[in-house]
């Protein structure tokens, strides 16, 4: 048996990891999704930019919900000055390590003045969404799923009628 068979043997099934980052004002979704075991030459973090204009309706309704729940109960931190404001936010859809707690989110934060963008300590786990939420975050997770699994298969670009479909 080969080394790479033993680590791998060793350190059990390989599980994507998917995240997606959504900001109000980007041109963009952003869906990254990575094998945390994957071979040397290839590498192992990939991203998709979805453009706003071909997002569906429904899986923009529901990363909007998620994105106002989280400001809702986030606020803004004590930490930070008074003109940051939220702009955007990473929501975990899958990831084998954290699956208990999912669904988990943290919020991104930018002055008003044009500079630099702020993370904000606040993760938010499954105990911070209501059921409502964990609905939205379950649709959305299927869906994004979907179009991570094209992706990957090699289906990159988007369907005939130039929409994401999945």
């Amino acid at each position: 048996m080969s080394r790479t068979l033993e680590v791998f043997s060793l350190l059990g099934k390989s599980q994507l990891r998917i995240e997606l980052d959504y900001s109000p004002n980007s041109p963009s979704l952003e869906v990254r999704y990575h094998y945390p075991v994957s071979a040397v030459h290839v590498s192992s973090e990939r991203a998709i930019r979805i453009p706003r204009r071909e997002i569906l309706r429904d899986v923009l309704r529901h990363i909007e919900t998620l994105f106002a729940g989280l400001v809702a109960k986030a606020g803004r931190p004590p930490t930070l000055d008074v003109g940051v404001r939220p702009s955007g936010a990473t929501i975990v859809i899958q990831d084998e390590r954290q699956h208990q707690q999912l669904p988990l989110a943290w919020l991104t934060y930018q002055d008003a003045d044009p500079g630099p963008t702020v993370v904000a300590p606040i993760k938010m786990d499954r105990t911070s969404f209501t059921p409502d939420e964990i609905a939205a975050w379950d649709r959305l997770r299927q869906r994004i799923k979907g179009i991570v699994w094209a992706h990957y298969r090699g289906a990159a670009e988007p369907p005939l009628n130039g929409r994401w479909i999945c």
